[in-house]
């Protein structure tokens, strides 16, 4: 075919301009859940986000922020808007990856059906990626894995057009992707095995199995020496020289890091030129991808750069050689044991010294401590169940099968590694982007949620049993996608066609696939109950496998060219092809994909941040809580009079020294202890030593104690040295009732309601440095300012002052009011009512959940909360006499919050809606949700029913939800004379009740 060339390029861009298209109509018109406020916030103005960073990404959203052109909203849609431009060149990119590799098994000069069978080989490869769960959830987004993956298609693309030519250019080219792909994710790493046994393949002559193996072990030693020489060494070697320069010679910081680098450039420079010299081919090959991977790497410098300018986010400030290299090694998430160590069950024994770690000072770097390698008794080989918190020890032994005190065992690690790591982490969902997924709901091991599934009711029946009959709820899941397994078929087509005309472009396909899967799941060795699906860090296997989807049209079109003439089975192979993958993924998937309408996280964020008072200080804990109000705050400029302050970052004193500043129209936290005082190092961990105090200690007192330097006010710890503790759990903190009327805290004819002084227990037996800079704001504050605790915590975050908090939305607000002694109402149940009224009925602003297509899982978690603040709120107005008030806020939820009941759980939120509305006598409104109500729940009980006996027990919880509610539901339906509405209802609790009598008593 004379033009292939030419139509094969021209098919790329056409791909490029589909893929984009199907990106663009689907995309997140603005911010969206976990990560990207973060990533949006730092792009704008290039800010320094979470371990280990991803310069190169904030720069490019940076750029593309500038499109919206000063139109601050418009910001999040055009970085957004890169993420789809990224994905769609690299389905180009992968089209011609497949086409490439599908021409080599074809001679040099083609027929034209040759050809053409090989471009739709490539079409279909593509497009099956392009309509793949995990990546088109990527692609629409502002995360750094749509970026992340076109460094991948460009490299592996990239040592193909190298297989071909022999131009080493093409290396150098990808060593410079290599290291540029540092600053998005390291995913493009993992490509340098298949990219060696490429090489390894094409310049030997006679390849062997020892050989091959040779090759895969030099491919593994130099993922590990970019990975960890360049990436962390390098910047230890900088930070070393660093200390030498300053500490010993006295020099400025950064003059030592200024020296290695430029020792470094003229060694480079250097062996360059011997290698010229000397005609030394691979030695200067080998410098130049070394030098090019370096200038990748540069990026970083962004990071190094912006964290001495002091931006107002600037997580763990790597502003020096030393903190650069523990940001970059990612030391806030601690340590994971890999090939050898413990196990949950261990006990530490002892502890040995590993070396001394150094913070930046004021004139010289001073040492924040010493870093540990702590011993435990029992270490083991490969070891996967190692987490020691309590609910993960639970999972284990629930998960394997292990009794309470039961040891575990080598084969104990083996079952946890094969069936949670890589069966319910990696192959799960694996097979959720090919075979088909059960629902949207984040599955923790159990068979009713997250599952993967084909739709072929044999085959999930074998696997799931019973389970494998749907519910409706499930059934009406817009995650429900059914691809009968048809897609991964036609990927073993691809794969077993390919092994037998091409073993080793098979093995290097499986090279790649391995290690952009499987090869994560050793290196992570994940715990489990994480909080979020992770199947976006297995993208790269996913890329892999569509090539073997795309070749499976070959695959196709051999077996039916023996039975039909050429020319059709390649045109039956084609229409077969589209439409058992792209077409059939494109068909489920779109309305679970399509976010074009969606706005909830940003609408979420602005009306946390407007449930709180004027210069207010909110304290949140993790992504979902701080990220959407981080990007409403620094993006759009929304809010930010209000201090939001993340509990997890508030252990680390740079961020505490963060918040002394003014930062956009929020003036500096009254904190008043000395950086010194909480620095790297020092009050990382206050044991609480009982010190036998009867009564409650005053918190300003207390602080004093805590943060004072005297030995007479530490405690001598085992190893000798002294160290500051808690003396007491009973706190109290005075309150000046004028003080709080002079700050608006409380009106004047509340001042009666004031407690004197506010009495709580710490609930920890330590405390760290987060908390004291928590005691600080509190004792010095004198409720200058308001303070609120995010809703959504957990419950130690509200440090014991659990009955003090007041909700006033999204958030509960910290009063020091007296309590009734009558009132057994929870502390999710107390508002302060005129307060929250005003908020719900003039600041909260719902339209996302009406304009949305798709509502995610983390929307209808925020749907579901809001209803339950309404019922409570409308329940508060109600008690207080006001029922007009009380009827305004529950109209509200039902005109713009989400009707629609997801799971039977659900229900109970329609429940007390019902109630309230009837007891509000808007009967057409009680009566409509009752009958929505009860069409729902009749579905799903019929559905358990169907079961066997010892699947409805595993449903105890939803059948007991279930006849609770049809039960209340009739009686106020019959107490307000709905006889028709009250006889449906009975007829169907009477008959469920029945049912699970006779079959689970």
């Amino acid at each position: 075919m004379k033009n292939y060339c030419r139509i094969n390029n021209l098919v790329g861009f056409l791909l490029f301009g589909v893929a984009t298209l199907v990106y663009w109509l689907t995309m997140e018109p603005t911010v969206s859940f976990w990560d990207c406020g973060e990533f949006i916030a730092a792009s704008d103005k290039l800010q320094v986000g979470h371990q280990p960073g991803a310069p190169l990404f904030l720069m490019i959203g940076k750029l593309f922020s500038l499109f919206a052109l000063g139109d601050t909203a418009k910001i999040a849609y055009w970085i957004n808007f890169s993420s789809v431009l990224f994905s769609g060149a690299t389905i180009m990119f992968l089209y011609w990856t497949i086409t490439a590799l599908a021409s080599k098994l074809y001679p040099e000069e083609k027929t034209k059906l040759e050809s053409l069978g090989i471009i739709a080989a490539g079409i279909v490869g593509a497009l099956a990626y392009t309509f793949s769960d995990t990546f088109w959830f990527s692609a629409v987004e502002s995360e750094v894995y749509a970026l992340s993956t076109l460094f991948t298609a460009i490299v592996f693309w990239a040592i193909l057009k190298w297989e071909k030519s022999l131009d080493n250019r093409w290396l150098i080219f990808i060593s410079f992707l290599v290291g540029l792909s540092i600053g998005a994710h390291l995913l493009s790493l993992l490509t340098i095995p298949a990219i060696v046994l490429v090489y390894y393949f094409k310049k030997t002559k006679a390849v062997t199995w020892p050989g091959t193996l040779k090759a895969f072990a030099l491919a593994c030693l130099i993922v590990g020496i970019v990975q960890i020489v360049i990436v962390q060494y390098l910047v230890l070697a900088a930070a070393k020289f660093d200390l030498f320069f300053v500490n010993t010679l006295g020099l400025g910081f950064g003059t030592g890091a200024m020296a290695f680098i430029l020792i470094l450039v003229g060694a480079i420079s250097y062996g360059i030129y011997y290698s010229i010299q000397q005609r030394k081919y691979n030695l200067n090959l080998s410098l130049l991808c070394f030098a090019f991977i370096i200038f990748g790497f540069s990026s970083y410098f962004v990071i190094l750069i912006r964290a001495n300018a002091k931006p107002s986010i600037n997580l763990s400030n790597p502003d020096s050689p030393f903190s650069l290299y523990s940001y970059l090694g990612r030391t806030n998430y601690g340590e994971t044991p890999l090939l050898y160590g413990k196990s949950f069950d261990s006990k530490q024994t002892d502890y040995k010294e590993t070396g001394t770690e150094y913070r930046k000072g004021s004139s010289k770097y001073e040492e924040s401590g010493k870093s540990f390698k702590v011993n435990y008794d029992k270490n083991m080989l490969f070891p996967r169940m190692y987490s020691s918190k309590p609910d993960h020890i639970n999972f284990y032994q629930q998960w394997m099968g292990l009794e309470k005190e039961q040891p575990v065992t080598m084969s104990d690690n083996l079952g946890f590694f094969s069936s949670y790591q890589v069966g319910f982490m990696y192959m799960r969902y694996f097979l959720w982007n090919f075979v088909g997924r059960q629902s949207d709901i984040q599955g923790q091991g159990n068979l009713e949620e997250g599952n993967w599934l084909s739709g072929i009711k044999p085959l999930d029946a074998v696997r799931l049993g019973s389970q494998s009959k749907l519910p409706p709820s499930i059934q009406d899941n817009k995650g429900h996608n059914v691809l009968y397994g048809l897609p991964f078929l036609l990927g073993m087509a691809g794969l077993i066609f390919l092994y037998r005309k091409d073993k080793q472009a098979t093995l290097v396909i499986a090279t790649l696939f391995f290690f952009t899967g499987l090869a994560i799941i050793l290196y992570l060795n994940q715990d489990p109950l994480q909080v979020r699906e992770r199947d976006y860090a297995y993208v790269g296997s996913f890329y892999a496998f569509c090539i073997f989807i795309g070749l499976g049209v070959l695959a196709i079109k051999e077996m039916l060219s023996r039975f039909a003439p050429r020319k059709m089975s390649l045109v039956l192979a084609v229409v077969t092809g589209v439409l058992i993958a792209p077409a059939l993924m494109a068909v489920q998937g779109w309305d679970d994909h399509d976010r074009s309408g969606k706005t909830t996280a940003r609408d979420w964020a602005v009306n946390y941040l407007n449930s709180c008072a004027p210069n207010a200080i909110l304290f949140t804990n993790a992504d979902n809580d701080t990220f959407p109000l981080w990007y409403a705050q620094e993006v759009e400029g929304i809010r930010t009079d209000v201090r939001v302050i993340c509990l997890q970052f508030l252990s680390d004193g740079n961020f505490i020294n963060q918040l002394r500043k003014q930062q956009n129209k929020s003036a500096a936290l009254p904190i008043t202890m000395a950086p010194e005082k909480y620095q790297q190092g020092v009050r990382d961990y206050i044991p609480y030593i009982d010190y036998g105090f009867t009564d409650s200690v005053e918190l300003k007192d207390l602080l004093t104690v805590l943060t004072s330097d005297a030995k007479a006010d530490q405690a001598q710890m085992n190893d000798g040295s002294y160290e500051n503790f808690l003396p007491t759990k009973k706190l109290k903190m005075t309150v000046d009732s004028d003080q709080l009327v002079k700050t608006n805290t409380i009106k004047a004819a509340d001042q009666d309601k004031a407690v004197g002084q506010m009495e709580w227990t710490v609930d920890k037996n330590f405390i760290g440095k987060a908390e004291l800079a928590m005691y600080d704001i509190l004792v010095h504050n004198n409720w200058e300012r308001p303070i609120y605790f995010a809703t959504s915590v957990s419950q130690d975050t509200y440090i014991g002052l659990d009955k003090y908090l007041y909700l006033e939305g999204y958030a509960y607000r910290l009063l020091p009011l007296k309590t009734d002694p009558k009132d057994d109402r929870n502390k999710s149940e107390v508002t302060n009512t005129e307060v929250m009224y005003n908020n719900v009925m003039h600041k909260m602003d719902y339209s996302g959940f009406k304009s949305a297509r798709y509502l995610d899982v983390e929307s209808r978690r925020i749907g579901e909360s809001t209803w339950t603040f309404h019922n409570t709120l409308a329940t508060n107005l109600i008690l207080e006499g006001k029922d007009v008030q009380a009827l305004a806020v529950m109209k509200k939820s039902a005109k713009e919050l989400p009707l629609k009941n997801y799971s039977i759980q659900d229900t109970i939120n329609r429940y007390n809606s019902i109630r309230l509305f009837y007891e509000l006598k808007d009967l057409p409104q009680a009566n409509l949700m009752a009958k929505e109500t009860l069409s729902f729940i009749d579905l799903e009980l019929q559905y358990i029913a169907s079961l066997e006996p010892e699947q409805q027990r595993r449903r105890l919880r939803d059948i007991q939800v279930g006849l609770s509610i049809l039960n209340g539901m009739e009686e106020l339906s019959k107490a307000n004379q709905q006889a028709e509405l009250s006889k449906a209802i009975k007829s169907s609790f009477s008959n469920y009740e029945s049912i699970f009598l006779k079959s689970i008593g």
